[in-house]
């Protein structure tokens, strides 16, 4: 699933269009009734509900500021969410990460706390150090650490890896390509005498066909330390790629090898793309990748990605409940974990911490979840049925990938909206009793509703 440095950063790269939560009423529409009018393009506004959802859900998710992994304290899934509430304007949210995270910053990038003295993990100091900056805070003076002399440290300066991560530890050297890309945007941001050869290795460690392999050759005396393709170790990896175009646009470094090397990535992103928006079939990849190509202006391969990753966030409100309802803005690892959690709920341990690193290294991509061109209306195929019929249920103004539930007295179904602007259509089945019934459809935030005359 995810890797010990698998989290990312993130800064907000364009504005969001909120759309307002209304409930709408609407009377039966007989099946003569004229159609709703199909707009003739999709709307280019930007939905921020469920980037809003993911963060109040993820917000409540932390202790004290921090992440409890039950035991222990994740500190790198602290850092993501730090970064994911950056997203999502949160600014109260990232300060409180900031506050927590100062006092026990040495407990992250250093080992002493468990029998590891003297260490120094150059990937988490070049994410803290990324963090610090995203909150305010001065990354040479944070929790009493200077963080980029520290990692400066951590730079080699030997041939053949000049430029190049390297842990102090006597568990081993676990450095590779996500911290290092870290390290090039950390180390550029403090105008670092070591940045260039941070960022020139790792430029090195992008292959010729665009995508950034994950891991370093691990013969550090070897003379070839650039990605070799098609050779084991160079290994294609969608979230190498990603986190490298990320850092490297963000981080504000410039020169030719670099903006080269960006679009070469890009390139190899949007043709690793599936056609239904996600990218290795996971949400982290997925809400990773989509945020580096909207980053570039890639808006249409970005609004795809994210579509995606909002179906994976389950809206299970009204008569459409379950275990998952008091987990609402949650966003699954993967389409399968959505019906395991809807009868078990999300467990504490190792379900809940999938829970929590899906949603926070997948929701910055929701900045780009398209709106809906529609309010949200309900119609009915017909004003009037006999109890037992099944009545042809119109949705509309559902946003792509939005999640919604349909109901009447008896019958509810749960709804997905389109990637097109199409209404989603159901079936709901008329209950007993000579009365008028009411069909909602609700969200998670806003409802809509029409009635249907129901006979025996």
């Amino acid at each position: 699933m995810s890797h010990a440095l698998r989290s990312h950063t993130w800064r907000r790269a364009a504005g969001l269009l909120a759309v307002s939560a209304v409930a709408l009423s609407a009377l039966a529409q007989p099946a003569s009734a004229a159609p709703k009018a199909t707009p003739a393009a999709p709307a280019a506004k930007t939905d921020d509900a469920a980037i809003s959802l993911a963060a109040s859900w993820l917000k409540g998710e932390l202790t004290d500021g921090l992440v409890d992994a039950g035991g222990y304290t994740d500190y790198g899934l602290t850092i993501d969410t730090g970064f994911a509430l950056d997203q999502a304007r949160d600014k109260k949210g990232v300060a409180g990460i900031n506050t927590a995270l100062q006092p026990v910053i040495n407990d992250y990038v250093a080992g002493d706390a468990f029998g590891d003295a003297g260490s120094t993990y150059a990937g988490a100091v070049a994410k803290a150090a990324t963090f610090a900056r995203v909150a305010g805070a001065n990354p040479t003076s944070y929790g009493g650490v200077n963080l980029v002399t520290r990692l400066e440290e951590r730079v080699s300066a030997v041939a053949p890896i000049v430029g190049r991560l390297e842990d102090k530890s006597s568990f081993g050297d676990f450095a590779n390509t996500l911290g290092q890309s870290y390290a090039a945007r950390a180390l550029t941001e403090a105008r670092s005498a070591r940045a260039a050869d941070a960022v020139t290795f790792l430029l090195a460690q992008q292959c010729a066909s665009g995508f950034f392999r994950q891991d370093f050759n691990p013969d550090k005396t070897a003379p070839a330390q650039a990605c070799a393709e098609g050779t084991a170790g160079s290994e294609s990896s969608v979230d190498a790629t990603a986190t490298a175009v990320v850092n490297l646009v963000e981080g504000g470094v410039k020169g030719k090898a670099v903006d080269d090397a960006v679009a070469k990535a890009v390139t190899w992103l949007k043709d690793e793309q599936k056609k239904n928006g996600s990218f290795d079939a996971n949400t982290n990849s997925t809400g990773l990748a989509g945020w580096a190509l909207g980053l570039v202006k890639e808006r249409d391969a970005a609004a795809s990605a994210a579509t995606w990753v909002r179906k994976q966030q389950p809206i299970e409100k009204n008569k459409c409940r379950s275990a998952l309802t008091k987990d609402t803005g949650a966003i699954a690892y993967e389409s399968k974990a959505i019906g395991a959690a809807r009868n078990a709920g999300i467990t504490d341990g190792d379900v809940r911490g999938q829970w929590r690193r899906a949603t926070a290294q997948a929701m910055a991509v929701l900045q780009w979840a398209p709106a809906s061109a529609e309010d949200l209306t309900v119609t009915l195929q017909r004003a009037s049925a006999e109890a037992g019929d099944k009545v042809r249920v119109k949705v509309w103004g559902l946003a792509p990938g939005e999640r919604a539930c349909v109901s009447i007295k008896g019958d509810a179904q749960r709804v997905t909206g389109k990637a097109s602007d199409k209404p989603v259509t159901r079936k709901l089945v008329m209950p007993t009793g000579n009365t008028s019934r009411v069909v909602k459809v609700a969200t998670a935030d806003e409802s809509a509703k029409t009635r249907i005359a129901v006979s025996n």
